[in-house]
């Protein structure tokens, strides 16, 4: 046998929850409760929901009416057969929300077919497109969106060369500086967004 005895370092043992001053254990409780089953004095076993309209009200059975109240547990006593009915419905998909498939605008276009979707390898040749895509084509593949953003900020197409690129950056920079302005600075923002814009591109290789 060990010799090793615990000794909690702190003064009580930090593995036990220790009681709240004046508390009892449940169980000590349970042992001095009788069951709340009107005309029985047996001693209480378990406390259990009363019904399932309001879980949180409970009462002290005994062992005897326990068995009792789960034998007649009645999840839709209370609730008038329309709503017992869609309980019963919600309980089949979880309780979450659906909807159908014309309501869902991503769904709906998929569930047309294949020529919704987008090929980006060219696969397929031009069978399979995705309509809202062909704005962002630029050498056979599509932009990300914030490539695409950025040339709708020059006012350019996603197929304009670096040159116009360039030409456009050059412009739209003359004519939101400040200084262009008379020291006007409502401008800007808009200065702002074209010298990102243009940033974007750059790093992506494109001007």
């Amino acid at each position: 046998m060990s010799d090793y005895a615990y000794r909690p370092r702190f003064g009580y043992d930090i593995r036990v929850k220790p009681p709240e001053a004046g508390s009892r254990p449940d169980f000590a409780s349970a042992q001095e409760r009788v069951c709340e089953t009107p005309g029985c004095d047996r001693r209480a076993a378990v406390r259990i929901a009363r019904n399932a309209r309001n879980p949180a009200v409970k009462t002290w059975l005994c062992v005897l009416h326990a068995q009792e109240h789960n034998r007649n547990w009645n999840f839709f006593e209370g609730l008038s057969e329309t709503e017992a009915a869609a309980a019963r419905l919600s309980s089949i998909y979880g309780d979450r929300p659906t909807w159908g498939m014309s309501r869902n605008g991503r769904a709906s276009a998929y569930a047309r077919g294949p020529s919704h979707l987008f090929d980006n390898f060219g696969l397929f040749g031009d069978r399979v497109r995705r309509p809202g895509n062909q704005a962002r084509m630029r050498d056979g593949r599509v932009l990300p969106k914030l490539q695409a953003q950025a040339f709708q900020t020059l006012g350019l197409k996603v197929t304009a060369g670096a040159p116009d690129i360039r030409r456009r950056y050059a412009e739209l920079v003359r004519r939101y500086h400040p200084d262009a302005n008379g020291g006007d600075r409502s401008t800007e923002r808009q200065l702002t967004d074209v010298v990102r814009a243009h940033q974007i591109l750059k790093k992506a290789g494109i001007c």
